[in-house]
């Protein structure tokens, strides 16, 4: 055999290791592949009825208040209706914060209970009769913290993905 067909024969086995190796290689990609796109990945929790009721609790509640607010303006500070919100979004934000993936739930019910708070040192200080506007500006921003919170808990009920915020 002369050198340039062994030169050529052994050229020729290389360039076919060369493209098994790359076939191997590319199998191997599209199997990972395949595998990563049937996982879904879930960067929230499952539906939760507790905060969901829990929830709709506080905003049942707070629209009462707010009615005999508006109804008489007169009504003095209650300490024990801000003592029993409070002490419902503790517990609410404490199951958010032990279940799986509920930041972003524990994070409203956060921004909820602040927003409690300002309007307690709001009602607290504020002279009697209470200004309408007080009312309604504290019920527009409350409604907004409930509606977000109870939107994403009927997604989550229904199978839906959140929107990114």
């Amino acid at each position: 055999m002369n050198p340039t067909a062994s030169t050529r024969i052994a050229g020729s086995a290389r360039r076919s290791a060369t493209a098994t190796a790359f076939l191997y290689r590319l199998a191997a990609a599209l199997a990972v592949l395949t595998l990563v796109a049937g996982c879904a990945i879930r960067l929230i929790g499952d539906y939760d009825d507790t905060i969901d009721q829990g929830v709709t609790d506080v905003q049942q509640r707070t629209e009462l208040y707010f009615a005999k607010l508006r109804s008489d303006p007169l009504t003095p500070y209650d300490a024990s209706f801000y003592d029993d919100i409070a002490a419902r979004l503790a517990v609410l934000k404490t199951r958010a914060a032990a279940l799986s993936q509920y930041k972003i739930i524990g994070q409203q019910l956060g921004n909820m209970k602040d927003q409690f708070d300002t309007l307690r040192l709001l009602d607290k200080s504020s002279a009697r009769p209470v200004p309408p506007g007080l009312v309604d500006a504290a019920d527009n921003a409350i409604s907004v913290s409930v509606e977000s919170i109870l939107k994403l808990e009927l997604a989550l009920k229904r199978g839906e993905k959140p929107a990114s915020n």
